[in-house]
C-alpha cells in the first residue's frame, strides 16, 4: 500500500512539474514543425537540380543535332565514341530521367539510377572535404542506398518518391534512431528525472518519517520515473507517427534498411552489405532503449544521493551520456588497453550498433547487439551495487538534512 502511494505520488509530481510539461509541449510542437515545415523542404545531397538538368538537356540536344547535320558521327580514336554519340547518350538519359520525375514514375526513377556527372563530382568533393575516410564512406553510402532502392523494386508494389527520399513515418523513425535519436532520448531522460529524488529535500519533515525501507523507497521512485519516461516517449512516438504518416505516408515495417556486417576476409573488402526490415531493426533497438533509460534513472538516483543538487545531477547525467564523444575517434580501438566493446557508452549509439554502422566506423567486428545488451545489463548491476553501498552510508535522515 505504501509502495503504491509513493509510486502514484511520484507520477503526479512529475506530471505537475513545469519543466516536464514544457518538454512535452516543445516536443509535440517540434514534431509538427519538423514534419510540416522542415521535412518538406529538406533535400538529400544527391538531389538533382531539375532546372540545371533541363538546360543540360537542351545543350546535349543541340550538340547532337549539329553533329548529325555536319555528318561528324564517327568514333574518336581516343575515346571510342563520337561527340554525337556522347551527346545522344546524355540526352536520352536526361530525357528519361525528367520524364520519370514529371510523370511520378518512381519505379522507373530507381531503374534509371541516373546522376548527372557534375553532381557526382560535387558529391565526391563533399566527401573529400568532410569525411575522415572519403572513398570508404562514399562507397558505404552508395552501396546501402542502391541496395535499399533495389529492394523496393522487388518488394513494394506502389513505390512513391516519399519512399525513395525516406520521408515516410517508419523510415523517419528509423533514421531518427540511427542518428540523433539515442542522444536525444537519454538527455531528455536525465532532464526529466534529475530532480525526482533531490526534490524530496524540500519536504524533509514528510519524507524523513515514512515507515518504509530507504532502498525500497528509492526503487519505487525509480520505477515510477521509468514508467513516466516510457509513456512520455510513447506519446511522442505515436504523435510523430500520426502527423508524419498523414503528411508523407506511414510506410511499412517490412521496408528494408541497410545492415552492415564487418568481415575479416579481404576477398569481401572487409564489408558485407545487406538488408534488414525496419521491424527487425526496432525489435533489436527497443531493448537498448529500455535498458539505457533504466540505467540513466538509477544513475541519477546515485548522483542525487551523493551530490544532493538537481543541477549537479543534471550536468553529471548529461556528461555521462556525451562522454564517448570526448574521446571518440574512428581509429580508436581501446581505452587503456581495454577493447571499446566492453564499455557501455560505446552502445549509446544503439541505432548504429544494431545496423552494423558502428563496426563500419571503427573497422571492427567486436561491437554486436547481443554483446551490447550484456554490457549494459552488467553496468546496471554495478550501479545497483553502488546504490546499495551508498544507501548504507547515506540513509534517509542524512540525505534530507
Amino acid at each position: 500500500m505504501i509502495a503504491k502511494t509513493i509510486f502514484l505520488e511520484t507520477i503526479k509530481k512529475m506530471m505537475r512539474n513545469s519543466k516536464n510539461r514544457l518538454v512535452l509541449i516543445v516536443a509535440l510542437l517540434g514534431v509538427v514543425i519538423y514534419s510540416g515545415v522542415v521535412l518538406p523542404n529538406s533535400e538529400s545531397m544527391d538531389t538533382v537540380d531539375m532546372e540545371r538538368l533541363g538546360i543540360g538537356l537542351l545543350g546535349n540536344k543541340g550538340l547532337m543535332e549539329s553533329q548529325f547535320e555536319k555528318g561528324t558521327t564517327e568514333a574518336n580514336i581516343f575515346t571510342g565514341m563520337s561527340t554525337y554519340e556522347m551527346a545522344k547518350s546524355n540526352f536520352e538519359q536526361q530525357r528519361a530521367f525528367i520524364g520519370a520525375v514529371n510523370t511520378g514514375d518512381a519505379r522507373r526513377f530507381i531503374e534509371l539510377n541516373y546522376i548527372p556527372e557534375e553532381l557526382a563530382k560535387e558529391i565526391e568533393n563533399h566527401y573529400l572535404k568532410n569525411s575522415e575516410e572519403p572513398l570508404k564512406d562514399l562507397h558505404y553510402d552508395r552501396s546501402n542506398k542502391q541496395l535499399r532502392l533495389n529492394s523496393y523494386i522487388e518488394e513494394v508494389p506502389n513505390i512513391t518518391f516519399h519512399l525513395i527520399q525516406e520521408k515516410t513515418a517508419w523510415q523517419q523513425i528509423h533514421l531518427f534512431l540511427l542518428r540523433i535519436g539515442p542522444l536525444a532520448i537519454l538527455i531528455l531522460t536525465v532532464f526529466m528525472v534529475s530532480d525526482v529524488v533531490t526534490g524530496d529535500r524540500d519536504a524533509r519533515t514528510q519524507k524523513a518519517g515514512i515507515p518504509y525501507s530507504w532502498r525500497k523507497y528509492l526503487a519505487v521512485k525509480s520505477a515510477a520515473s521509468f514508467c513516466f519516461v516510457c509513456v512520455f516517449f510513447l506519446v511522442i512516438f505515436c504523435w510523430f507517427l500520426l502527423v508524419n504518416g498523414l503528411l508523407f505516408g506511414f510506410g511499412s515495417l517490412a521496408l528494408k534498411v541497410p545492415e552492415y556486417t564487418y568481415s575479416s576476409d579481404y576477398a569481401t573488402n572487409n564489408a558485407v552489405f545487406g538488408l534488414m526490415s525496419i521491424g527487425n531493426f526496432l525489435i533489436q533497438v527497443v531493448p537498448f532503449i529500455v535498458l539505457f533509460i533504466f540505467l540513466m534513472i538509477r544513475l541519477t538516483v546515485l548522483f542525487s544521493l551523493v551530490f544532493k543538487n538537481e543541477v549537479v545531477v543534471l550536468i553529471l547525467g548529461i556528461f555521462a551520456v556525451v562522454f564517448e564523444k570526448i574521446y571518440y575517434s574512428r581509429r580508436m580501438r581501446d581505452v587503456f588497453g581495454i577493447d571499446l566493446s566492453f564499455f557501455p557508452q560505446t552502445y549509446m549509439d544503439f541505432g548504429k550498433v544494431v545496423s552494423g554502422e558502428k563496426n563500419f566506423l571503427l573497422n571492427t567486428d567486436s561491437i554486436t547487439a547481443g554483446k551490447g545488451l550484456l554490457v549494459v545489463g552488467a553496468t546496471i548491476l554495478i550501479i545497483e551495487g553502488l546504490l546499495w553501498v551508498t544507501t548504507k552510508y547515506i540513509p534517509r535522515q542524512r540525505f534530507v538534512r
